[in-house]
This record gives structure tokens, C-alpha cells and sequence, in this order.
């Protein structure tokens, strides 16, 4: 293998390129940490690609179809989506080879939600503090470093000479990540609790909220049952991934890869880190709940996650 070319022939409603984001340290000089909005599939299709954990990929919503010039290998993942290579029915979730001139197009099944296609190999795209990931907002990363989402007839080069060697690899179905709603969202009480009154942050955990269309890869807004917090104004200070936000509204705010670097509204909690994908991969009307669980046990049960995927990507054996 070597250099491939990949020709993008439908970008959909937003293509990006993406990779694990920037360091906390670019943050603390006012870069946003950016980065995959889920994570989670964003890890797991490195991984089938044999690439290494912060490499780059595109994160796409709706229908995005490219071609490779020359053989190169691929992995494709995300909610419940169509996988076609040369108008042909393929499977998401495992290693794909391909030969020069091949088209591959990928379909989700719900509008809205994010797919992520690996390409084993190093991508000619700009580094921005420290990340190949496009942040628009910042107009910063993708073909020449303009920031701008892909576009049809896009070209960008990856160098397979660099990719690693592997056998082909798949996922077994209970390995797939589990996007379903159907359960609460992990939430952790933040040192901001205390200023609202003791039987609001009940009411938020008792509340459903639906996902407005006021969602983007900064934040996503909630609407619902109103939190008023005690304090008005605050000063700024750093925002976590996930953090809950509640601005004089009442309805929450729950920040996501692109979020700003500071922040002023008062903070009910945050949602656990091994939790965020599946509100990254919610859509408009989706409802979501929230469930309280104390920073203890958030901590093992991310351990046990981090566990299950070493056992995965090392192949280890035993717990």
C-alpha cells in the first residue's frame, strides 16, 4: 500500500474529521478541547482499522459516500446504519479491505445521529494544537487548515504505508455500544449543588427532558421541567466535558467536545464521561433522564469500561 486519495462524492449534512481532541494544556490557552462527539465509536473503528487511538476519522451525519484511488483498509461505525461498498450490502463493526476505484457509502438509519469511517494510515491534514480534528468555530483544521466541514469533491491523502498490519477484526454483537435512551444518563453531582435549593436537584433527577434541535457539537440544549438555581452570576471558570449547565431559563445545557473553554452559568452536575456517547448520538425529540450516582462509583464503573476495552485492544483474558 501507500498514499491513497480519498474523493468525497456526497458529504451529507455535516462531514467532519475528527480524532480524540486537543490536550487539557491547549485548552488552558483558549483552545477548545474538541475531538469525536461519541468517543466511544470513534475508538472503536480505530481500533478495527488496526490505527492507533488518536488517529483521525470522519464523523459524518446523514449520507456520506467517497472513493479511495488505490487499496486501502476501512471500518465503519455508529447507531444502526446501511453500509454499501460498490452499491453492495456490507457489514459495520468489522475490518473492510478495499481496491482502488471502490465507492463506499454509508446511510444511518435515523437522521441526526453520527457515523465514524476509519481509514487505516496517517491523514495529510494539519495538526492544531496538538489535533487533526475541523473545529468550524474556530475555523481551525481539515484541507488547508480553513475549518470548513467536507465538501463534495474534497480531496484528502492518507499515507497506508504507515498503517499498521493486522487480521481482519470485528465486533461481536455485545460488544456494539448500546445507544439506547431507554435508561438515565449517569450524573454526578458537581460542588455547584449546593447553590440550589435541596429539592431542586431532586426534581431535575425526576424530570424527563426532551433534546431541542439547539444541539450542536458545543452543547446540547434540554427542554423541561425548569431548575432555577440561587445564584444569578458567577464568575467564568473552566467547563468539563458533560457539565449541566442552567442559564436563567431554568432548562439545561449539557456541554459536549466543542465547548467553550469558559463558562458562566451555574452547574448542577455532569454527566459521566462513559455515558456522553449515547446523548451525542440522541436527535431532536429524543427524551432523556437522569440518574444521580456519586463520584465513587462513576470512578469504577469508568474503570471497569476502560477494563472491558483493554481486554478488547490488548487482548487480555481475564478481569
Amino acid at each position: 500500500m501507500s498514499n491513497v486519495t480519498v474523493t468525497i462524492k456526497d458529504a451529507g449534512m455535516l462531514a467532519l474529521v475528527v480524532d480524540a481532541g486537543r490536550s487539557l494544556s491547549m485548552q488552558e490557552v483558549g483552545f477548545c478541547v474538541s475531538g469525536a462527539a461519541d468517543i466511544r465509536s470513534y475508538h472503536l473503528v480505530n481500533w478495527l482499522c488496526g490505527d492507533p487511538r488518536h488517529s483521525a476519522t470522519f464523523e459524518v451525519i446523514g449520507t456520506f459516500c467517497f472513493s479511495v484511488s488505490d487499496a486501502c483498509t476501512i471500518a465503519v461505525g455508529g447507531p444502526q446504519l446501511d453500509l454499501q461498498i460498490n452499491n453492495t450490502a456490507a457489514t459495520p463493526w468489522q475490518t473492510q479491505q478495499l481496491n482502488a476505484g471502490d465507492t463506499v457509502t454509508v446511510t444511518p438509519a435515523r437522521l441526526g445521529t453520527r457515523s465514524y469511517i476509519g481509514i487505516a494510515g496517517k491523514w495529510a491534514l494539519p495538526f492544531v494544537g496538538e489535533s487533526q480534528s475541523i473545529v468550524v468555530r474556530e475555523q481551525a483544521g481539515g484541507l488547508g487548515n480553513e475549518g470548513r466541514p467536507l465538501k463534495v469533491n474534497d480531496e484528502i491523502v492518507v499515507d497506508t504505508l504507515a498503517a499498521a498490519t493486522h487480521t481482519d477484526r470485528h465486533l461481536a454483537a455485545e460488544e456494539i455500544p448500546d445507544y439506547s435512551l431507554d435508561t438515565p444518563l449517569d450524573m454526578i453531582p458537581g460542588y455547584q449543588a449546593h447553590t440550589f435549593e435541596g429539592w431542586q436537584l431532586p426534581l431535575f433527577l425526576d424530570s424527563e427532558y426532551e433534546v431541542t434541535n439547539q444541539i450542536d457539537r458545543m452543547g446540547y440544549r434540554l427542554k423541561g421541567q425548569p431548575i432555577e438555581p440561587q445564584i444569578s452570576t458567577m464568575h467564568s471558570e473552566g467547563i468539563n466535558f458533560g457539565a449541566i449547565q442552567l442559564p436563567p431559563d431554568g432548562q439545561p445545557i449539557v456541554m459536549m467536545s466543542d465547548r467553550q473553554t469558559l463558562g458562566g452559568y451555574p452547574k448542577i452536575g455532569c454527566v459521566a464521561e462513559y455515558d456522553i456517547y449515547r446523548l451525542a448520538q440522541a436527535v431532536p425529540g429524543d427524551m432523556v433522564t437522569f440518574a444521580r450516582i456519586d463520584i465513587d462509583n462513576a470512578r469504577a464503573k469508568w474503570l471497569l469500561r476502560n477494563r472491558l476495552d483493554r481486554q478488547l485492544f490488548e487482548g487480555e483474558q481475564q478481569l
